[in-house]
């Protein structure tokens, strides 16, 4: 679960504001994502880079915040691709984000109903 999650972000989180608020988090966390992945695939399809780019952008800060390390980590890459014009690189990424954003919230949810 290691390279899914960021048990150490969790922890601190859980710490700092408690683990109810973390669930909170979470719940809020997929209203938002989801449908920002959805969108990330419509504006791979329209060629739309630039505002692709702005949702990876916000998908790899609120994952990463909550410890959603992978996700985060593949958001991130294809802001950099982006910011580097390595438009095409991205295509074969964002098809994966949503199986990716489920694996994580899951994964973050089991992890924090243990605590």
């Amino acid at each position: 679960m290691s390279d899914i999650l960021c048990e150490d972000t969790l922890n601190e989180l859980v710490e700092q504001v408690g683990s109810e608020l973390v669930e909170t988090l979470l719940v809020d966390l997929a209203d938002d994502a989801t449908p920002r992945v959805n969108r990330m695939q419509d504006l791979l399809a329209d060629g739309q880079m630039d505002e692709l780019r702005k949702e990876a952008h916000t998908l790899k800060s609120s994952t990463g915040t909550l410890g959603l390390r992978l996700i985060s980590e593949q958001a991130g890459l294809i802001e950099r691709k982006l910011v580097t014009g390595e438009g095409p690189g991205v295509e074969p990424i964002v098809p994966t984000l949503p199986g990716l954003l489920e694996e994580g919230l899951s994964a973050a949810t089991s992890w924090i109903s243990s605590k």
